[in-house]
């Protein structure tokens, strides 16, 4: 071997130790940064891939009759920047245990929240003629963040709430979320706490209750980041249940918050 040969040798073998202590370097570092994040965001960030997967299910726009299985008719409303998709893994567990008059409408872009309730009251009512209730039968309805707050503005519909029997909520800023302050849009304005869509509803509180009003339950979690606090999903006089761990988008891929969900209906 040379004398060229060597020193290149040698070259070679610095640049390859430096090359691994900078790749170690970097390792440490990141490593330090993902250990730096509040493990609830870090568990957050791991689940929008799902999330985003269940993005592709197709909703409904029209509501089609389906036979009669004993239970109420449930429609499940999706939140802001979701899909009805997002609800297709709840609905499955809902169709495989029998109640199979489950609906996810796909609420059209671009309305402001009140017109998107009023969307979701007239929903409400063609699920009822399809399905040709009586008069005294009822609905539930199952809804996820924003979408529990569309729930409310149907509510506002005397028609509406008499139809409905039990709303859950889940994950749902009803004080609002002072992450929205991060956002200039429609939606985001809207979820501020001192906006004037949270002051109408603020006029439904404290919760009335059957027989005037639908059952409410609202789940809420300290796990969730996207509530900022997260007892904003708590609503005055209504039955708020915490569920320890649960991040938010929890509600919509774990089996434990679709058994929960299924339990509380039939208690209704």
């Amino acid at each position: 071997m040379t004398e060229s040969d060597d020193k290149q040798r040698h070259a070679a073998h610095a640049v390859g130790r430096a090359l691994a202590g900078a790749a170690a370097w970097v390792g440490r570092k990141a490593a330090s940064a993902y250990h730096m994040v509040d493990p609830d965001l870090r568990l957050h960030l791991a689940q929008l891939p799902l999330v985003g997967l269940t993005q592709l299910a197709p909703g409904q726009r029209q509501a089609c009759a389906r036979p009669a299985d004993g239970h109420r008719p449930v429609v499940f409303v999706h939140g802001l920047g979701g899909g009805p998709g997002n609800l297709l893994p709840m609905r499955t567990f809902f169709l495989l245990n029998g109640r199979k008059r489950a609906y996810a409408p796909q609420l059209p872009p671009g309305r402001s929240l009140p017109e998107l309730g009023t969307f979701l009251a007239g929903f409400v009512d063609e699920v009822a003629v399809t399905n040709g209730l009586a008069a005294s039968e009822q609905i539930d309805v199952v809804a996820h963040s924003m979408g529990g707050l569309i729930a409310r503005l149907a509510l506002e519909d005397e028609r509406t709430r008499a139809r409905v029997a039990t709303l859950v909520t889940m994950g749902t800023p009803h004080s609002g979320s002072h992450l929205a302050r991060y956002g200039a849009r429609a939606y985001s304005l809207a979820l501020r706490p001192d906006s004037e869509v949270l002051a109408r509803l603020g006029r439904q509180l404290p919760w009335p209750g059957p027989p005037a009003w639908p059952r409410l339950v609202a789940l809420w979690s300290p796990a969730d980041v996207i509530l900022l606090p997260a007892t904003s999903a708590c609503v005055e006089g209504a039955e708020n249940v915490e569920l320890p761990g649960f991040t938010h988008y929890s509600y919509l891929l774990d089996l434990e918050a679709w058994r929960r969900v299924y339990r509380l209906l039939g208690e209704g």
